[in-house]
This record gives structure tokens, C-alpha cells and sequence, in this order.
């Protein structure tokens, strides 16, 4: 086989041959000249690499122990049987190895392994760090150099966790004490405010766009030193939309409609979540689809879905118009998805509303839209005209309690 890198006659081509003519691991050779795996890695490549001879530790200084701490907080270590693994993707390979250069006091070691798991139909590649279980625990002396401040740790948490949306910072954790400890850090020594949100894991999110300002500076130092990551969170690419589409059914009236629409009746509605941005250049989306998805069953379908929208909160009680819920659903969302762009709700299909409301920061300082607290209103009930409804000679009222 002819090596397309080279040109040399090879076996096959592998890591060893590629990095010595050009650099390359062998998967990135196979996406470079669109070449499925399965031509270049045979059955006995296939598997796990752990049979081969791992180094031990030394004593690890405080920059590896905050290196390995930021992704252990990212969801990128993983334990199995006497092995710990880091998890990295291929089009991320330097900063792979930049947390490469930073463990190697825990013995890491890279590997490219190939597996052929049931119902991929196709040979694919994982690239990870893998050491000695044993080489992360230890007895070790005090560090000889004081520790350093925990920017490290969350500098490395936030170049492996963080995503950038509508410049707003989103960072998931696997539990709530972690995001408790990431936002009391943020705060403390960043003056970053952070707002948690219920999206079925714990997520927070920078407050404000000067948040997010000022989180990327207190962390540049750390940030840029790492291969790709400052240019991630400062995009130069695409700006696009993507729709996700739901479905619910649901009841509804409207009151004092004068035709047949102030009767109870249902139906089946069809919204449109439009979400516009830049794409990132770490995972080739806009968001991730899944995340679209899941914000929009639990923030929306689950309270509409087999319920009459009137009842189902006291901003649509009066009228649930498509032109209210597509302003209460814009309400609902635009905590999650910052760069929410339209909603286009159908009643039916020869029915339909689009609306794009405000952006976060205008939602923010705005509040919520006055059309929906019309009977929420806490001065409902206390106009000068509501004494007439006693009688020709109207009694005073009670003052509003202040």
C-alpha cells in the first residue's frame, strides 16, 4: 500500500509510519484523505490498548494535580478496572497532548485505540491518555513551590467543558456540589455572577454578557496557553440557524371571542425553535441538537402537552392565542438559548405564527412582557372605576397596601 503522505510503499500505514513521515496519527491520515478506518486497521488492532506497558508516576507537581482536577471537573476522566483514562477528540489532538505535557508526572501515556462496537457499522477511534490507576493516588511530600491559585483547575475545566453561546458561557457539571463550588470560585475571585439552570443536569451560565467578559480575562493567561482554546471563545466563523421542531396537543379557548374560537376545543400544534449563531469551532454545531431538544420538551411540551393551555398557566388563562403563547414560549427559552432567532407556531397547517422577541440582554433589563400579566397584575382590581361595580352611588375602597 502506497502511503498518500509520503508516497512510500507501506504494509499499511500506522501511527509510527505516519508520525515519522508527517506528523499525523493514522486517523487523522484516514479523515485527511476521506479514508474509512476499516481499509486501515485490521482485526487485530481492534480493541483496547491497555495490554501495552504503562510508566509509573512521580511525585506530581500542584500544575499537574490542577490540570488533572479541571478534568476530572469536565467529565473527562474515567476509572476502569486498574487504568485511568482522559478522554480527548480528534479534532482537539494538541490540546490532548498539551494535557499530555502537564500529567506526565502521572506516568500518561497517548493512545489511538480503534474498536468496532455493535451497531456502529464502521471501525471508529478513540484518542486517550491512559495510566496507572495507582499512579494518581499516593503519599506524596508537600509541593517544594506554593499552589498555585485554582485558575489552572478551572481555566483546564473550561477549555474541556465550556460552550459559548450567543456570548453567553454555558457549564455543565455532574453534580450540584461542583457547580455549587464553580460558582461560589467565580464569584469570589473573578466577580463573575453566574445563573443556575434546570436543563436535567446542573448547569450554570454567565449572568450577563459582561460576565462572560470578564470570566475569559480573568482566565486569559491560562486560556491562551492552550493549543485552540482562546480563539474558540473568540469565533471568526459561519453564522447560521438551525430549527428543531416539536409537537404537543393540547385544549384551549379564547374568552369572549365573539366567534367559535370561545368554545373549548383542541388540537394539534407544531412549534419551531429557530436558534442563530456562530459555529463552533470545536464541535462543528451551531448547539447540539440533543440540548435543543431537551430544553425545549421540559421547558415547554411537558407543560403544554395534554392540557388546556389556559389552565396550564395564568399568563395564557385569558386568551391562549398562538400570538401570547409564542411570547410566553420566548419567555421560557431565552435563559436556555441565548440565541434563540424566531418561534413559528401552527394551529393548524393553514394557521401559524412566527415571532422573535428579545434578545437575553434586553430580556433582562426589560422583564416579563406586560401583555402577559394582564391578570396578574398586582393594581388589577384598584382603578379608580372599580367602585362603580357596587352600585349607582359607589363606597370607597381600601387603599392598596403598599
Amino acid at each position: 500500500m502506497r502511503c498518500l503522505e509520503c508516497g512510500s510503499e507501506v504494509a499499511a500505514p500506522d501511527n509510527r509510519h505516519l508520525h515519522a513521515c508527517s506528523g499525523l496519527t493514522l486517523q487523522e491520515y484516514a479523515l485527511r484523505h476521506a479514508l474509512p478506518l476499516d481499509r486501515l486497521v485490521g482485526p487485530d488492532a481492534l480493541g483496547e490498548a491497555e495490554v501495552a506497558p504503562l510508566s509509573a508516576g512521580t511525585v506530581p507537581d500542584e500544575p499537574a494535580r490542577a490540570v488533572l482536577a479541571g478534568l476530572r471537573l469536565a467529565g473527562r476522566v474515567a476509572e476502569r478496572g486498574t487504568v485511568c483514562r482522559v478522554e480527548g477528540e480528534v479534532a482537539w489532538l494538541d490540546l490532548l497532548f498539551w494535557d499530555l505535557a502537564r500529567l506526565a508526572p502521572y506516568g500518561f501515556r497517548y493512545r489511538q485505540e480503534y474498536l468496532a462496537e455493535p451497531g456502529s457499522h464502521r471501525v471508529m477511534a478513540r484518542n486517550r491518555l491512559v495510566a496507572h490507576k495507582r499512579n494518581l493516588v499516593g503519599a506524596w511530600p508537600p509541593a517544594t513551590e506554593p499552589p498555585p491559585p485554582p485558575a489552572l483547575k478551572y481555566a483546564t475545566y473550561v477549555a474541556h467543558a465550556a460552550e459559548l453561546h450567543a456570548g453567553y458561557l454555558f457549564l455543565p457539571f455532574v453534580s450540584p456540589d461542583e457547580a455549587d463550588d464553580a460558582a461560589q470560585y467565580l464569584a469570589r475571585d473573578l466577580a463573575v455572577r453566574t445563573r443556575r439552570l434546570d436543563a436535567g443536569q446542573p448547569l450554570l451560565r454567565t449572568l450577563a454578557l459582561t460576565d462572560t467578559e470578564r470570566l475569559l480575562a480573568g482566565l486569559e493567561a491560562e486560556l491562551t496557553a492552550m493549543p485552540g482554546v482562546w480563539a474558540r471563545f473568540h469565533p471568526d466563523t459561519p453564522t447560521i440557524s438551525v430549527t428543531k421542531e416539536v409537537v404537543f396537543d393540547a385544549a384551549h379557548f379564547l374568552t369572549d371571542h365573539p366567534a367559535k374560537c370561545r368554545n373549548l376545543h383542541g388540537g394539534r400544534y407544531v412549534l419551531q425553535v429557530e436558534v442563530r449563531g456562530p459555529i463552533d469551532p470545536a464541535t462543528g454545531c451551531l448547539l447540539d441538537y440533543g440540548y435543543l431538544k431537551r430544553v425545549v420538551n421540559a421547558r415547554v411540551v411537558e407543560d403544554f402537552d395534554h392540557h388546556t393551555l389556559n389552565y396550564a398557566t395564568p399568563d395564557l388563562a385569558w386568551r391562549s392565542t398562538t400570538e401570547l403563547i409564542c411570547v410566553y414560549i420566548w419567555e421560557r427559552l431565552i435563559d436556555y438559548l441565548p440565541g434563540l432567532a424566531s418561534l413559528t407556531l401552527y394551529e393548524t397547517p393553514q394557521s401559524w405564527c412566527r415571532y422573535s422577541g428579545p434578545d437575553l440582554a434586553a430580556w433582562q433589563a426589560l422583564g416579563k412582557n406586560p401583555l402577559l400579566g394582564r391578570f396578574t397584575d398586582p393594581a388589577l382590581g384598584r382603578s379608580p372605576w372599580r367602585p362603580w361595580q357596587d352600585g349607582p352611588e359607589p363606597k370607597a375602597r381600601p387603599a392598596a397596601p403598599r
